[in-house]
């Protein structure tokens, strides 16, 4: 099927690693030119070449900012500007999770969850939307999370990140209906737990124990509801693949919708 993103200019926020790097290989797959958002040079740069090794021809523009600054996030999007002239996809794609029981949350992690997950998406896509309605619409689809409409049993408790990422779902049924009109679509994909470095390591850490075990015991828990066969995790490559296609002309007619990949894991 052709998605129709072939020349369509890509801005994707976290894109050095994990989803938001199979999300900018798929995109480049399909002839879509792309603007990586990064806060490592190194890892923009390595972003860049794998991609690169993928589809040589491929535009692209890569952006080393901090999405929780302002004056990065005005910068970037001016860079792009000036590079491409118009940004025709956002991919909000930058945020982290932090599951620890209640009393343990901190007044500074329950900030940092709101500033790189709701807040980040928030003042990306209203600097980009100014670009997007002077060329006559887009597509925006901001990469949420189960967290934010569903709850984990112990050890992985979501009153952190889970109401920023509830408060992401909620944000994108609101500007879709404001930015309908411009023709601009925004949809959201909530990914269920998806097996890439960044998550593993980050269930090791909250669990105490090696990468392994984590996923071991997380599999053998909570994550027993997955009904694919082994109880398997997401591949970062599936949940783009979904990216790429609620952004493209296929879902013309697709906006204020959440779309969940998690292996039939939240039955809500």
């Amino acid at each position: 099927m052709d998605l129709n993103l072939k020349g369509k200019i890509t801005l994707i926020t976290g894109g050095t690693a994990g989803i938001g790097l199979a999300t900018a290989e798929r995109f480049a797959l399909e002839g879509a030119s792309l603007i990586l958002c990064g806060r490592r040079a190194e890892k923009l740069e390595e972003a860049k070449q794998r991609i690169h090794s993928l589809v040589p021809s491929t535009k692209i523009l890569l952006v080393q900012a901090d999405v929780t600054s302002t004056p990065n996030v005005e910068k970037m999007v001016l860079q792009a500007d000036r590079e491409f002239g118009r940004i025709d996809v956002l991919v909000n794609n930058a945020g982290t999770g932090i599951y620890k029981p209640f009393l343990e949350v901190t007044e500074e992690e329950v900030m940092h969850a709101m500033q790189m997950n709701f807040f980040a998406m928030f003042r990306v896509t209203q600097r980009v939307v100014p670009l997007m309605i002077r060329g006559g619409g887009g597509s925006i689809v901001n990469v949420t999370g189960t967290s934010g409409s569903s709850v984990f049993d112990a050890p992985f408790f979501s009153t952190c990140s889970g109401p920023a990422k509830a408060a992401e779902n909620r944000f994108t049924k609101a500007l879709s209906v404001e930015l309908g009109p411009s023709n601009i679509r925004v949809n959201s994909v909530a990914p269920g737990r998806t097996n890439t470095p960044e998550r593993l390591q980050l269930w090791s850490q909250e669990m105490g124990t090696g990468q392994e075990e984590a996923a071991a015991t997380e599999r053998h828990g909570w994550g027993k509801r997955i009904c694919l066969p082994g109880h398997r995790w997401g591949e970062a490559d599936e949940i783009a693949a979904l990216v790429a296609f609620v952004a493209s002309g296929a879902c013309g007619f697709m906006t204020g919708s959440h779309l969940v990949a998690d292996g039939g894991e939240t039955r809500d």
